[in-house]
């Protein structure tokens, strides 16, 4: 008996070192555009700083299918957005994470073509740049457009990117 317990004891301690097994670190992969793409807290305001929508809404930025490093798409869209929404391939700077674009196709709603632009002026990410209702920091966004259908006025959309915490929404 004694023979059979040590001989379970030496095959559990061989599963378990063998099983230890380590793995080094898994390489992070970015996107061509990365720190520019992401999901991204926002306000939309008109020229006076009024609060258009509400409160806040999501912004995304995200690589184009080439992974061009000149170039982002910028979409804002939902109920929520109305008639901000935009999807826009805007051009962009990865040195000084700016970002702009005159009479862009606005294809919101997922349409191959569109005769309504939108020009983005003063595109700017700052890295870790905002203070986020929860107390952190987190990457800034800020930009200024035009919309064709809404002609001679100017917005600003000023935010932070998305950090997952709940507190974050309020």
């Amino acid at each position: 008996m004694k023979k059979i317990i040590n001989i379970i004891v030496a095959l559990l301690a061989f599963v378990s070192f063998n099983s230890c097994e380590t793995y080094g670190d898994y390489e992070t992969e970015y996107s061509s555009i990365y720190p520019m793409s992401g999901e991204w807290v926002v306000n939309v305001t008109d020229q006076s700083g009024t609060d258009l929508l509400g409160g806040k809404i999501e912004l995304n930025t995200y690589n184009t299918a080439n992974e061009d490093t000149d170039k982002m798409w910028v979409r804002i869209s939902g109920r929520t957005a109305g008639a901000y929404n935009m999807t826009v391939k805007a051009n962009c700077n990865l040195g000084d994470l700016t970002f702009s674009g005159t009479n862009l196709e606005n294809l919101t709603g997922n349409v191959a073509t569109s005769n309504a632009t939108v020009t983005i002026t003063n595109g700017k990410i700052t890295l870790q740049g905002a203070n986020t209702p929860s107390g952190g920091k987190a990457d800034k966004i800020e930009f200024t457009f035009t919309n064709s259908l809404y002609p001679g006025e100017t917005f600003t959309v000023s935010g932070y990117r998305f950090t997952g915490w709940e507190e974050d929404w309020d």
